[in-house]
C-alpha cells in the first residue's frame, strides 16, 4: 500500500469517526431555548456550518466579482454556497418543537407558526428514512410536522399516540380556570 492510500485512510476514518461524534454529542444535548426551554432547536451545528457556508461565500464573490477575468460559473457558486449559508442560518434561527402534555408547538423552517392539539390530529405514521426513525403528524387545519424522533425528544406526544391505540381517543385537556394552577405554565415563545 502506497502511503498516498493510507493517509486517504486515516483521513476518511477520521471524518467518519467526527461525524458520528457530532451526532452523538447533538443527541445527548438537545439545544433548547434558554427563554423557553420546552423550545428544541435545530443541532448547534447547523448555524455553524451556515456562517461557515456565508463567510467562504462572501470571500468567494468578493473574489469573483472583483476580477475581471473570472468565469460566470466561479460568480454563480459563490453567490449559491452565500445563500445556501443564509440559507442554512435562517432554518436555525426560524424552526423550534416544543411537545406539552396536550398540543405540540412548532414553528417551521419558514417562521409559521402551529400550534396542534393531540385531539386535532387527523393522521401520524412512522417511517424509516436512511436508518432513522421519522414521525409525521398532520392536523385537521393542515398543519404538518415530520422529524426524527432520535434527534428531538417528543416523549409527549408518542405517549399520546400510545393512549389513542389502546383507546381510541385522544386525551382530554383537563378543564383549568384562566386563574388556576398552571394555565401560565406554556407560555406560546411569540
Amino acid at each position: 500500500m502506497s502511503t498516498e492510500i493510507i493517509l486517504k485512510i486515516v483521513i476518511a476514518a477520521f471524518i467518519a469517526v467526527f461525524l458520528g461524534g457530532v451526532a452523538w454529542w447533538a443527541r445527548k444535548h438537545p439545544n433548547r431555548s434558554k427563554e423557553y426551554p420546552e423550545q428544541v432547536r435545530m443541532p448547534k451545528v447547523v448555524p455553524i456550518v451556515g456562517w461557515l457556508f456565508l463567510v467562504v461565500g462572501l470571500l468567494m464573490s468578493l473574489v469573483s466579482f472583483t476580477y475581471d477575468r473570472s468565469p460566470v460559473g466561479a460568480r454563480i457558486a459563490a453567490v449559491a454556497i452565500f445563500l445556501g449559508g443564509l440559507g442554512f442560518v435562517l432554518m436555525y434561527r426560524n424552526f423550534y418543537v416544543a411537545p406539552r402534555a396536550h398540543e405540540v408547538a412548532f414553528r417551521s423552517v419558514f417562521g409559521k407558526e402551529h400550534l396542534v392539539p393531540y385531539s386535532d390530529i387527523t393522521h401520524y405514521s412512522f417511517h424509516t428514512m436512511k436508518g432513522q426513525p421519522y414521525l409525521t403528524v398532520k392536523s385537521g387545519d393542515g398543519a404538518k410536522l415530520s422529524l426524527n424522533i432520535r434527534a428531538y425528544d417528543m416523549t409527549p406526544l408518542l405517549r399520546a399516540i400510545d393512549f389513542h391505540k389502546v383507546t381510541g381517543h385522544w386525551p382530554a385537556r383537563t378543564d383549568m380556570t384562566a386563574g388556576g394552577p398552571g394555565a401560565g405554565k406554556y407560555p406560546s415563545g411569540n
